[in-house]
C-alpha cells in the first residue's frame, strides 16, 4: 500500500516536469571522485618551495585530517594566490582524468546510462525542451545529453574555441532539426571545460586532457575565495539563470545532491517552502539534506536512500508516508526512478 502511494507521488510530481540538479553523487557510480579521495589526492599530490606557501598547505592537510572534509578545510584558510592555484590546477587534473575514463566506458555500453534516458523521457514529454542545474565540474550531464540527441545551452558557441554570451541560452533551439530537443544546462560551479587566458576571458575548449599552455581552468572550488570567483562572467549569468529557473519550476528532482551548496540551496529551499514538490533520490541521504528539507517546514517532499541497516530495501522520507523502509527494492537509484515513471 505505501509503495502504491509512493509511486502515486513520485508520478504527479513527475507530470509537472520537474527542474533536475544533479549533485556529485551522480558522478561517483562513474569512477569520478568523492570530495574525500579528491582531499586525499590533494594531499599527497602538493608542495611548495615557498616556505609561506608549503606552511599553510600543511595547515590545509591538518585540517582535512582531522575533519575528512575537503569542503569544510577549504571554507577555514582564507587561500594564498600560489595555493589556491595549485589546488585548482591538481583538481582539475584528477577529475578530468576520471572524467575521461567514464566517457570511455560509457561509450562501450551507453545502454547503461540512465541519466540519458531521463533525459529522452523528459525531452518527450516536455515541449522538447528541459533544465539541468549542477554544481559538478565533470562532463557526465553533457555525454547524456549527447546520447540523448539532445542540444546543449550551457552559454557557449558550440565552437571548438567557444566564447560565452549571456544571450545563447535565449535562442530557441528545440525545435532544430536532428534533434530530440533542447537542454538548458547551468554549471554553477564551473566545468572541465572552461578556461581563461591570461587575459582573463572565458573560453570553453572541450575535452582536453591537458589545460592548455597560458590557460587556467575555470573552476569554482569550495572555500570563502568561491565568491569572489563568481561575481564575474560567466558565472553572473549562470547565477541568474539558475535562480530564474529554481523560481519558474514547477518542482524539483534532485539526483546525488547533498544541500552542500550556497549558490543553489538557499533558493531552492525557498522555493520548496512555498509547496513545491521535490524528490531526492540518491545513495546517502546528507544530514544537510535531512536538515534543509524536512527541518525546513516543506510539506510536499520525497527523499529516497539506500537504507544502511539493510541495502537490499530503500528508506522512504516522505511529507505523507512519514518515515518507512521500503522492503527488496532500490527505488533511491536513478533507473528504478525512471521505471515508476514510464
Amino acid at each position: 500500500m505505501k509503495l502504491d502511494v509512493l509511486t502515486k507521488i513520485i508520478q504527479d510530481c513527475t507530470n509537472r516536469i520537474p527542474l533536475v540538479i544533479v549533485g556529485s553523487g551522480a558522478s561517483v557510480p562513474w569512477g569520478l571522485p568523492s570530495m574525500w579521495t579528491l582531499g586525499e589526492y590533494l594531499k599527497n599530490s602538493i608542495s611548495f618551495v615557498d616556505t609561506d606557501d608549503q606552511a599553510q598547505f600543511e595547515e590545509f592537510k591538518t585540517i582535512f585530517d582531522a575533519y575528512g572534509d575537503l569542503e569544510r578545510c577549504l571554507n577555514e584558510i582564507n587561500l594564498r594566490p600560489n595555493v589556491l592555484g595549485e589546488i585548482v590546477k591538481r583538481t582539475w587534473e584528477m577529475v578530468n582524468q576520471k572524467d575521461l575514463a567514464a566517457f570511455d566506458r560509457l561509450l562501450s555500453d551507453p545502454t547503461q546510462f540512465p541519466l540519458c534516458d531521463l533525459i529522452t523521457h523528459f525531452l518527450q514529454t516536455a515541449g522538447k525542451k528541459m533544465s539541468i542545474i549542477t554544481t559538478n565540474y565533470d562532463r557526465i550531464v553533457e555525454y547524456a545529453c549527447g546520447l540523448a540527441s539532445a542540444f546543449i545551452c550551457n552559454g557557449y558557441s558550440p565552437f571548438y574555441a567557444g566564447h560565452f554570451s549571456g544571450h545563447i541560452h535565449s535562442n530557441s533551439f528545440q525545435n532544430l532539426r536532428g534533434y530530440r530537443g533542447q537542454v538548458n544546462l547551468w554549471k554553477v560551479h564551473g566545468s572541465l571545460d572552461w578556461f581563461k587566458n591570461k587575459d582573463g576571458n572565458e573560453i570553453n575548449i572541450a575535452m582536453r586532457a591537458n589545460v592548455p599552455e597560458h590557460y587556467r581552468p575555470s573552476i569554482v572550488t569550495p572555500g570563502v575565495t568561491k565568491y569572489y570567483e563568481t561575481h564575474g562572467e560567466p558565472y553572473r549569468t549562470i547565477f541568474t539563470q539558475a535562480d530564474t529557473e529554481i523560481e519558474e519550476a514547477n518542482g524539483f528532482l534532485c539526483i546525488g545532491y547533498g544541500f552542500n551548496d550556497d549558490h543553489v540551496q538557499p533558493k531552492l529551499i525557498s522555493q520548496i517552502r512555498n509547496n513545491k514538490p521535490i524528490i531526492v533520490i540518491t545513495k546517502q541521504l546528507t544530514q544537510k539534506t535531512i536538515e534543509s528539507v524536512i527541518g525546513n517546514n516543506c510539506k510536499n517532499y520525497v527523499l529516497l536512500e539506500e537504507d544502511r541497516a539493510d541495502p537490499a530495501n530503500t528508506k522512504v522520507y516522505s511529507s505523507a508516508l512519514g518515515e518507512s523502509i521500503i522492503p527488496n527494492a532500490d527505488l533511491w537509484s536513478l533507473q528504478s526512478y525512471l521505471n515508476i515513471i514510464r
